[in-house]
């Protein structure tokens, strides 16, 4: 049983950058997104409906979108994330003697001691590295998808966790 307020998208995210500079495979923002968003779907369907992180993955104009990772890569634009670059996690807080907002770096986390996600991890890894941003945003933008369901119901809709699980469920069985 994973203890849900230990995993965050920058811990999956961390897994497939370290991915990316073990195998010298290049991965831009937009793939990195959907690397994850489907590691939260088939990680629905493979550990019995548990979520894998808590922050919610929203409806954008193009595609669903897990806010915290775009904010945090996007100044790369659709270029290739640096090798090396790893998501970390900040607390902000106020820092009365300069006034205002503070970003303290808390931790780079990474994903190492949950079998059952590491193996989900892994497997989604062996299948789709190859693949880039466009191809992995042809699965997110099927008919019926997910993300098509929330976004008829206007932006930023938090994409239903039931209909991640189905559309999932399927697109694994299309895999075996």
């Amino acid at each position: 049983q994973i203890n849900m307020e230990k995993y965050t998208p920058s811990h999956i995210a961390n897994y497939f950058l370290c991915r990316v500079c073990e195998e010298g495979i290049e991965i831009t923002p937009m793939k990195l997104i959907k690397l994850v968003y489907i590691a939260y779907g088939w990680n629905l369907v493979m550990n019995n409906g548990q979520k894998l992180f808590e922050e919610p993955i929203l409806a954008w104009n193009y595609a669903p979108v897990i806010p915290s990772l775009y904010y945090e890569f996007r100044e790369s634009g659709k270029k290739p994330i640096p090798k090396g670059n790893y998501s970390a996690v900040f607390n902000d807080y106020e820092d009365e003697e300069f006034g205002g907002k503070t970003r303290k770096l808390e931790s780079v986390p990474i994903v190492e001691d949950n079998t059952l996600v590491l193996k989900i991890l892994n497997a989604e890894w062996n299948h789709y590295k190859n693949y880039n941003g466009i191809q992995l945003s042809e699965i997110t933008h099927k008919e019926g998808s997910p993300w098509r369901n929330a976004i008829t119901k206007g932006l930023n809709t938090r994409l239903d966790d039931n209909d991640i699980k189905a559309f999932f469920i399927k697109e694994i069985t299309k895999l075996m």
